[in-house]
């Protein structure tokens, strides 16, 4: 009986190491072709509009990677937004006149630790909100100038894959910098200022520079403009839209973002008293 099985298991083993060999050679090509877009984007974005523009569905693996880079950025900074989360409501108190007491603060600690790992699981969310939100903006955009190419399963990709700059390369320049230098809030608006760019706001903004202002500063920025540049190339690449109308399509966007950014700093500000 042992002779049998173990010349069973001998004829079978050549079998089995085939089928492993072929499923671990398609869950390599799936993994290549899965990480294609997102890295291809960053290195060599004309692959990445080519490959868009056959297979628009790869979009889908863009969002699936940008949730895991994002959760997992926010889940290592939850610490910093939990200080920040903190401060900032002290930062209102004095504004207020009053300190937190001993009791309060350890209160609010533990309130902000939750309500911080509640913001670091909701980013992907968040992400994948704003980005349907700009593949809609593209999308009605992109049949309004009559692109070719024009879906809003493209629109999608296009938003995706230029999306992959702030989830990635972008948190891992900020989560650097706040590590460095941990922010300091002592105005409650300055919880809006916090967030590191590469912006005009680093050589124009100042101690006494309007919140709102700063904000406008931070929205000239090098990763906003990577991302405005992918933007034109992939409304050009996957919607076949011309470059003045990528152009045209990008600048509304950073436009829209602009005035939702100087709006909410203003708002804070006003309620800041």
């Amino acid at each position: 009986m042992t002779f049998k099985r173990s010349r069973v298991a001998a004829a079978t083993m050549p079998t089995l190491l085939i089928i492993l060999a072929i499923v671990v050679g398609l869950a390599a090509f799936s993994i290549g072709a899965a990480f294609g877009p997102f890295f291809n984007v960053i290195v060599a974005p004309k692959e990445c509009w080519a490959a868009l523009d056959v297979k628009p569905m790869l979009s889908i693996w863009i969002m699936v990677w940008i949730a895991v880079f994002s959760t997992g950025m926010a889940i290592y900074n939850m610490p910093i937004t939990q200080r920040v989360l903190v401060e900032s409501a002290r930062a209102s108190l004095r504004a207020q006149g009053s300190e937190m007491t001993a009791e309060q603060l350890q209160g609010a600690q533990e309130i902000m630790m939750m309500i911080g790992a509640f913001l670091a699981y909701l980013s992907s969310i968040m992400l994948l909100v704003m980005i349907a939100g700009t593949a809609l903006v593209i999308w009605v955009l992109g049949a309004i100038m009559g692109g070719t190419g024009v879906t809003f399963g493209r629109a999608f990709g296009v938003a995706a894959a230029a999306g992959v700059i702030r989830p990635f390369l972008y948190s891992i320049y900020a989560t650097v910098i706040l590590n460095m230098n941990p922010p300091v809030i002592r105005r409650p608006e300055d919880a809006t200022t916090m967030a590191p760019t590469l912006g005009l706001d680093l050589v124009l903004s100042g101690p006494d520079t309007p919140v709102w202002l700063h904000a406008f500063f931070a929205r000239v920025d090098l990763f906003l403009l990577w991302y405005a540049v992918l933007i034109v190339t992939g409304c050009v690449g996957v919607m076949k839209l011309s470059k003045g109308q990528g152009i045209t399509v990008a600048t509304i966007l950073w436009l829209f973002g602009t005035v939702f950014a100087v709006g909410f700093a203003w708002l804070q500000t006003s309620a800041g008293g």
